[in-house]
């Protein structure tokens, strides 16, 4: 047997490794750190960067939306210019009450203004809050505005006014001017902002000047700055265009905090390297005493029970819960394994059983000897047409019957089965019965026990059928929620006597198992089998209907827990 190793002496030997290993990495880090953070500076900058765009963006397309929604408004527009006093006073309510809508259902806006050249109309809404005084100097810009060449109409671009810097964008025609404005410093508002560090976010048009800054503010990266005056050396830099050709945002980082991190890394990894190399030492230790030994005798039980010891169970005081809950929860799997293992063999047997049981109770020696009766009889009255058709339907069931056993089939092939049963009966029973038979194509292929049907069908020649009167049966199948489950119904209904109270009273479970030498032994039979193949015992109700005859009811699951394959 070859000798095992060493647990403590492999610990020992793997943490020197180890030690080197991290020595080597500490050299490393040296090296790498710089291009690392470089990526990590880079790589939260295009982070920070597509918030703050996404928010600028949806801000913009929010405003153009306003706009849109004010110039749409042809008929108070057109009033505006009507040479109708009336008509003018009108509008100019309506179209400011508008405005007013829009600035109480919206915070992102500051000031909209509305002015028409032709009776000199100037209409304004503007945020709670918002100073008069500012908002008289932005009417007044968005009123010369027609006059301005400077001024493109359907261009976003900054205004200063009163050490405020405005984001703005202005609809111009021959005679109006329709303008919407927020301050700049209110854009990303609703964003929480690293106010801290050596990163700028900033907004800036597509002459560079920079309308508005978060984050760090430098003498080249501030408010009415251009980026052209920026040192791009000293900058990791990364832009984003919000509106083509007329805004872009960038992030801007400077170099030097890479260094001033790279310092505060390798302080840290530093310490950690000592630290660790401390902790294994203390490991070394804890290792053998409180894994090593319990493992060792853990992996000592287990071998004794794997060798046949099945009444050996995991022993000793373990120190650490880990261990502790090992044991009990080995110790319950054991003991559940143990029961499973002879529960199993019992269901095995118990299915066998059946299985053997299921196929002797359908070839019952009466049903010969009244199939050969029915030969003889037809035989003496010279029928040899019908002893043809009724040899060829008894050579159908016998194949079928000596199939039968704890396996499924679909109920297409069960229900063709029972009309071949029932074209046999008709020789036997001629115009004694009518039956009718409702099966959904859809639910053809649904599988179920192999003579379940067949079994409720034989019952009722045995027990209800008649010379001097007509059976009619009804066989449905549909599908049903049973249990808060997807189930296959199949009702059985006769207008026969009905069953005895007995029957009844065992079928639905109200009373224990009867014995298998009495009548009924199909029922019996086939109640047992769905029990063993669903593992349940709700899936059979019966019950008898006035003023006379029966229904059973079997609901079938989509898939058995036990069967034996074919």
């Amino acid at each position: 047997m070859q000798r095992k190793k060493s647990f403590v002496n492999e610990i020992l030997r793997f943490l020197l490794i180890l030690i080197a290993l991290m020595m080597a990495i500490l050299g490393m880090f040296l090296v790498s750190s710089y291009h690392i953070l470089e990526k990590e500076i880079s790589d939260s900058s295009k982070s920070f960067l597509e918030i703050y765009s996404n928010e600028t963006h949806n801000k913009i397309v929010e405003m153009n939306g306003i706009l849109k929604s004010i110039t749409s408004r042809n008929v108070d527009l057109a009033k505006i210019k009507s040479h109708n006093n009336n008509e003018r006073i009108l509008a100019s309510i309506s179209m400011s009450n508008y405005m007013q809508d829009i600035m109480l259902d919206r915070d992102t806006v500051d000031v909209l203004t509305l002015y028409d050249d032709n009776y000199d109309i100037s209409l304004d809404a503007i945020k709670t809050g918002f100073d008069f005084k500012k908002k008289n100097m932005l009417k007044d810009f968005t009123s010369n505005a027609i006059l301005n060449d400077q001024i493109n109409s359907f261009e976003w671009n900054f205004l200063e006014v009163d050490d405020e810097t405005y984001l703005y964008k202005m609809l111009l025609t021959d005679s109006r001017a329709v303008a919407i404005y927020i301050r700049t410093n209110h854009i990303l508002d609703n964003i929480l902002l690293d106010e801290s560090g050596n990163r700028s976010i900033f907004l800036a048009n597509n002459k560079g000047e920079i309308g508005g800054v978060w984050g760090a503010i430098t003498k080249d990266i501030d408010r009415g700055k251009n980026i052209d005056n920026i040192n791009l050396e000293d900058y990791y830099q990364i832009e984003k265009e919000i509106v083509k050709d007329q805004l872009s945002i960038y992030c801007f980082t400077r170099k030097s905090s890479v260094l001033q991190q790279t310092n505060t890394g390798m302080i840290i990894v530093a310490t950690a390297v000592f630290a660790t190399m401390m902790l294994m030492i203390f490991v070394l230790r804890y290792t053998k005493k409180q894994i090593a030994n319990p493992m060792d005798r853990i992996v000592g039980d287990i071998e004794r029970i794997k060798n046949g010891e099945y009444q050996n169970r995991v022993s000793g005081d373990f120190k650490t819960r880990e261990f502790q809950m090992l044991q009990e929860a080995t110790n319950q799997m054991l003991d559940e394994i143990v029961g499973l293992k002879i529960q199993t063999y019992e269901k095995r047997i118990e299915l066998q059983d059946m299985e053997l049981k299921s196929i002797r109770l359908q070839i019952k020696p009466h049903f010969f000897l009244n199939a050969l009766t029915t030969i003889s009889s037809l035989s003496s009255q010279k029928k040899f047409e019908e002893i043809n058709n009724y040899i060829t339907s008894l050579s159908k069931n016998i194949r079928y019957m000596f199939r039968a056993g704890l396996h499924t089939i679909s109920i297409k092939e069960e229900i063709n089965h029972v009309k071949n049963y029932f074209e046999m009966q008709e020789l036997k029973y001629p115009g004694c019965i009518f039956y009718l038979i409702d099966l959904p194509k859809e639910l053809e292929h649904w599988v179920i026990p192999q003579m379940l049907i067949h079994t409720f069908i034989e019952n009722e020649f045995k027990y209800a059928v008649s010379m001097d009167k007509i059976l009619t049966i009804l066989i449905k199948v549909s599908l049903q929620t049973y249990q808060n489950e997807e189930m296959l119904l199949i009702e059985i209904e006769d207008d026969g006597k009905g069953y005895p109270e007995e029957v009844l009273d065992y079928m639905n479970g109200k009373t224990k198992k009867v014995s298998d030498k009495g009548n009924r032994v199909g029922l019996w039979s086939i109640k047992r089998m769905i029990e063993l193949m669903y593992e349940r015992n709700d899936l059979m109700i019966l019950e008898n209907i006035k003023p006379f005859g029966c229904l059973n009811k079997i609901y079938i699951p989509k898939n058995t827990k036990n069967k034996i394959d074919e």
